[in-house]
């Protein structure tokens, strides 16, 4: 990335981290993914439980077999056999001590916007885990609500119905969104967090680097 661009998007990290103290999020600048994954493990309690939802990000960062690595007790639906033990192992998850997943989109006035499939991801961020940890590239930070929440469902979606290999709708016929209902929908859900009912619960990881979809 050029570095116009970094300087750039930590100006723009630094006041956006001012606006999400304001709604009780806890926020954390980091310089790229490397920078993220140590900061998170040094966050993490090495005797805590951690689950964590699909995420390319976090994928992309390595941490999960890091943890793993430490003796992380861990919550890992990727490690059932079963569609049966995979929901159920999703439904556990709400009750780790910590929850690693990433954001789909965040308004510059520090709103969360995410878009789901099953809801694992959104529940475990609005309720459940004592902590959850956010992962997002500040290229995620779209403008305001409404301009956020069309690239997460016009952008963010698609991208990731194509990452998924779907094969019915429309973002993969067309390549566009066409606020389908088929079964494979992965815009079931669409949450805006606009503040942490308990202070500091979801502390948030601004990543200058541009990493995810």
């Amino acid at each position: 990335m050029e570095e116009y661009q970094t300087n750039r998007y930590n100006a723009a990290a630094v006041t956006l981290s001012k606006k999400l103290t304001r709604r009780n999020f806890l926020p954390v600048i980091c310089q790229n993914l490397a920078d993220a994954k140590e900061k998170a493990l040094a966050w993490i309690e090495q005797d805590k439980i951690v689950g964590f939802g699909g995420s390319i990000t976090v994928e992309a960062m390595g941490i999960i077999p890091d943890l793993y690595a430490r003796g992380q007790k861990m919550i890992d639906r990727e490690r059932t056999t079963t569609p049966e033990e995979r929901y159920q192992v999703m439904r556990e998850a709400l009750t780790a001590d910590y929850f690693l997943t990433s954001l789909n989109g965040i308004t510059e006035d520090g709103e969360l916007v995410n878009v789901d499939s099953v809801g694992n991801r959104v529940a475990a961020l609005t309720f459940g885990p004592n902590q959850v940890l956010a992962f997002v590239s500040m290229k995620k930070v779209y403008g305001n609500l409404e301009t956020t929440m069309e690239m997460v469902r016009r952008q963010t979606a698609p991208l990731n119905a194509w990452r998924l290999n779907l094969q019915q709708t429309p973002c993969i016929k067309k390549g566009l969104c066409g606020d389908c209902l088929q079964a494979e929908c992965i815009c079931n859900t669409l949450t805006i967090t606009r503040r942490s009912m308990v202070k500091d619960r979801i502390v948030i990881f601004l990543i200058v680097e541009n990493v995810g979809l």
